[in-house]
């Protein structure tokens, strides 16, 4: 700022060299707005310590700063920003926002400093001219300099480029010391020679970028006022301010001129670069697509042609092309298709001309060739020049022969197939129907094609069977299905039909290819299969390796409760209760891995789940069927509902028989029951009648009378002992299953019979293993057993001598590890006609017995999972066992 004010004359604050000014729009350009204030600091102490007051350095300053805001506003808006010196437009708009905005300064600063009197009003024109013309000045020489060098070049100097700019920077300081330094021996303000130093700065900016002529001129300007100032060159006038107003306005002409042309020619060299760019893709993409480009100038006859067209026609690289010269290329049999071709276009120019055709290279060989080209005319109508492309297309008219080959191949053999053969395009049209299809229609191929194949469906059929192709069409699926077909006498005729999507070798689609079966047998022979299952009683259900169901006859609707419609498709989990569903997909897995006849659920209670939540207990065949389509399986479901309930009621009476018979038993040992109270109650009656004749004596011992209280306690037990156990018997109650020792067991019974055997006058033994496991089953019932074989055994003997009546009970552990518990007698014997029947419910071989004890035998062992058995004894006598399995897991 000081610098610029020494140059000041006509006022100490308007200086016809402002730099200032482009310093503070460089600035604000490259820092942005928020660089205001230090603008605005800098120019109030510049002014205040130059001229007039504080108040007028606050007015200057304001004027610097909003002028310098303002340039910034108007560059960044209109001009492209820091961008501005790209292009011609740009320099043209930033020299005119520098001329409007640099108004603002001397319009606050000359108004100012006159109001305060620090300036004259005749003077005020002058004043505010020369310090616009300083700032414009300073916008247009500094702040182009600032900004260029402030952006990183994309130029890529060499050394032949520095040579060149040094040299011209050196030619034109000696040219302008030789004008602005006195060193001409002329008068450079009578002869242009004194304006030489211009061509420099112009063929600088021809050569190099902006960067180098903002500093050419910024040079050439310094250069220009110092010579100036000292009275050389070409603008020195009467007076300093004048000279340097006017060498000012020369500066700032040549500056635009120049930056205007460096813009221009960086942007020719970018467009240039960006064509180069564009012919280096465009020759790339015409490489890897195998295209010759071509340009024929029509009027001289002129043609151009790529590298890789040459390559295409067989031509060398110095050999020139020309239009006949092509022509020989072309095959004979092509040429004058050509030259008819190449005549209508000419005729009626435009482009999107298409043509293929053959050539003979020099080689021999035979190629061919797709061209596509158009013709521009100019004014006068005529054609001026034709462009376009060269493509060879040898390998896919080989291709394309190949397939017609394949085709005719194709056609004899699905004429010649004992199947309906279809084909369509990727439009879903159908464009192929063999021998076949056309004989069993008995229609012609054009009424076929595209979709008047469905005019053949039934109607029934038709929008079914069109929605099933469309989707299958849009997916790109196979496809099966079936419908009627109307034969070529009218019938219709149930077809299978498979479609298969066709696709080419690089993936794209090509359409449908399919096959129709008559399958009006077989459809024939489901009804009936139909007829067959819906009259059997059991459900039949037939599902696929999915779980879904495919099949299903009418009473497996009643069973489950869903129509045939809602069973038709769905997952056979649908029909397992949620309980067993999670489970359900791993054993159909495991069966069709190995299919077989057989029951499903071995061992176990299977139910199944009607459409209204309930279960039910069921019995399920399974029946594998291999048919064409895969595996299936049949599955037989009854209901077994009501054998459930009626094995209930069974057991119900059965128990109630095992209660009659405990009941009936007891009855028989009436006696032996009373000779077992008898005894303890005889203790009692006999210890109570000590106990008070000691009282009565008056000589009562309190030890010998808590003997007898203790003895009367002991038989009072003994006797709730005897009643507990046979009221167990007779006590009704459901079975309970819990881990039994037989032994135990053996013993209570032999105790119970103790009395009634010596009633009896037999002898009751028990020969036990000590190491049996233990069995699992109902303790009641157990002991309901062992009686009815004992007492069995003792009514046995009734005429067997009295020494050699004997009852053993014996448990032992046999081969495969059940508890065998027999009891052996030495009556009678079984006779054989008894054999059979001994074990049957109401067959007896006593005249006063009912025929229960053994059945009940029987009943019971078996619902323990046992078995019984009777044999005759080897001296006489019988014996009748049972065997229990041992519970797993259990130990001695």
């Amino acid at each position: 700022g000081k610098f610029g004010l020494l140059l000041a004359s006509l006022h100490a604050s308007a200086s016809p060299v402002w730099p200032p000014a482009g310093i503070a729009l460089a600035a604000l350009l490259l820092l942005g707005y928020r660089a205001w204030p230090a603008i605005f600091v800098g120019a109030f102490l510049v002014n205040v310590t130059t001229a007039g007051n504080v108040a007028t350095s606050l007015a200057v300053a304001s004027g610097n700063t909003l002028e310098a805001v303002c340039g910034a506003w108007l560059v960044n808006r209109f001009a492209g920003g820091t961008t501005v010196f790209d292009r011609p437009q740009g320099v043209f708009k930033f020299a005119l926002a520098a001329a409007v905005s640099t108004i603002i300064s001397p319009a606050f600063g000359v108004t100012g400093l006159a109001l305060a009197g620090f300036a004259d009003w005749t003077n005020y024109g002058a004043i505010w001219l020369t310090w616009w013309l300083g700032d414009t000045t300073g916008d247009l020489l500094i702040a182009p300099l600032i900004i260029l060098w402030s952006i990183a070049s994309k130029r890529r100097w060499n050394r032949r480029d520095a040579v060149e700019v040094g040299i011209l920077l050196l030619l034109l300081c000696v040219l302008s010391e030789a004008v602005f330094g006195g060193w001409l021996t002329i008068s450079a303000r009578n002869y242009p020679i004194g304006l030489i130093s211009g061509p420099i700065v112009i063929w600088m900016a021809f050569r190099f970028t902006q960067r180098e002529t903002a500093t050419g001129i910024f040079i050439l300007s310094a250069i220009a006022i110092w010579g100036t100032l000292h009275g050389f060159g070409p603008f020195v006038g009467e007076a300093q301010n004048q000279s340097l107003l006017a060498l000012q306005s020369w500066t700032a002409v040549l500056t635009i001129t120049a930056m205007a042309l460096s813009a221009g020619m960086a942007e020719r060299g970018r467009a240039e670069e960006a064509l180069r760019e564009s012919e280096a893709h465009v020759s790339l993409a015409a490489n890897a697509a195998n295209l010759g480009l071509w340009f024929w100038n029509i009027r001289d006859d002129k043609l151009w042609v790529t590298e890789q067209w040459r390559r295409l026609f067989g031509f060398a690289e110095s050999e020139p092309v020309s239009f006949d010269r092509v022509l020989q290329f072309v095959h004979p049999e092509d040429r004058e298709r050509m030259k008819q071709r190449v005549q209508h276009m000419l005729e009626h120019g435009g482009g999107d001309h298409e043509s293929e055709y053959r050539i003979t290279r020099p080689d021999g060989s035979t190629r061919w060739i797709a061209g596509y080209g158009g013709v521009e005319l100019d004014e006068h109508g005529k054609p001026a020049f034709a462009r376009g492309v060269s493509r060879d297309i040898t390998k896919r008219k080989i291709a394309e022969e190949e397939l017609r080959e394949s085709e005719g191949r194709f056609r004899a053999v699905a004429d010649a197939a004992p199947v309906l053969i279809w084909m369509s395009g990727p439009d879903k049209l159908c464009n192929f129907f063999n021998k076949g299809w056309l004989e069993f229609t008995g229609r012609a191929i054009d009424q076929e094609l595209g979709s008047g194949w469905t005019e053949g469906v039934h109607a029934e059929d038709r929008h079914r069977c069109v929605g099933v192709y469309k989707r299958a069409f849009d997916a790109r699926e196979p496809f099966t299905m079936e419908y009627r077909l109307r034969r070529s006498d009218g019938e219709y005729r149930w077809v299978l039909v498979s479609g298969t999507p066709r696709f080419a070798a690089d993936g794209a689609f090509l359409g449908y290819i399919g096959s129709c079966i008559d399958i009006t047998e077989r459809k024939l022979a489901e009804e009936k299969f139909q007829l067959v299952l819906d009259a059997a009683p059991n459900a039949m259900i037939m599902v696929d390796s999915a779980g879904v169901i495919n099949f299903a006859n009418a009473s497996a609707t009643t069973v489950f409760g869903y129509s045939l419609s809602e069973l038709i498709g769905c997952d056979i989990e649908t029909l397992v209760p949620e309980r067993f569903r999670d489970r359900h997909p791993e054993h159909r897995k495991v069966f069709f891995s190995q299919p077989s006849n057989r029951a499903m659920g071995a061992g176990r209670d299977l139910f199944g789940r009607r459409k209204d939540g309930s279960e039910f207990p069921v019995e399920i065949g399974l029946n594998p069927i291999r048919t064409a389509q895969g595996l299936f399986v049949l599955a037989s479901v009854v209901d077994i509902s009501a054998r459930k309930f009626a094995e209930a009621e069974a057991l119900q009476h059965q128990a109630q028989l095992g209660h009659l018979s405990r009941v009936a038993v007891l009855g028989e040992l009436a006696a032996s029951i009373t000779h077992e109270l008898n005894q303890p109650l005889s203790g009692i009656v006999s210890n109570a009648s000590a106990g008070e004749r000691f009282i009565d004596r008056g000589d009562c011992n309190i030890s010998e009378l808590r003997d007898l209280l203790a003895d009367i306690v002991a038989d009072g037990r003994r006797a709730g002992d005897v009643i507990r156990t046979f009221r167990g018997m007779i006590k009704k109650g459901d079975p309970t299953r819990q881990r039994l020792n037989l032994n135990d067991l053996v013993m209570n019974v032999v105790r119970m019979l103790k009395s009634d055997a010596m009633l009896r006058s037999c002898e009751l033994e028990a020969m036990l293993d000590p190491n049996l496991p233990a069995i699992g089953g109902d303790p009641t019932q157990m002991q309901q057993v062992l009686l009815n074989l004992v007492i069995n055994a003792f009514d046995a003997m009734r005429a067997t001598p009295v020494p050699h009546r004997k009852v053993v009970i014996t448990t032992e552990r046999n081969a495969d590890g059940a508890i065998c518990t027999s009891v052996r007698d030495y009556g009678c014997g079984i006779s054989e006609e008894a054999r059979e029947r001994l074990f049957d419910h109401f067959f007896t071989t006593k005249a006063e017995g009912l025929g229960m004890g053994l059945g009940i035998v029987r009943s019971i062992v078996e619902s323990h999972g046992g078995t019984v058995a009777a044999e005759n004894v080897e001296g006489g006598g019988a014996r009748f066992s049972f065997s229990i399995p041992a519970e797993k897991g259990a130990s001695k």
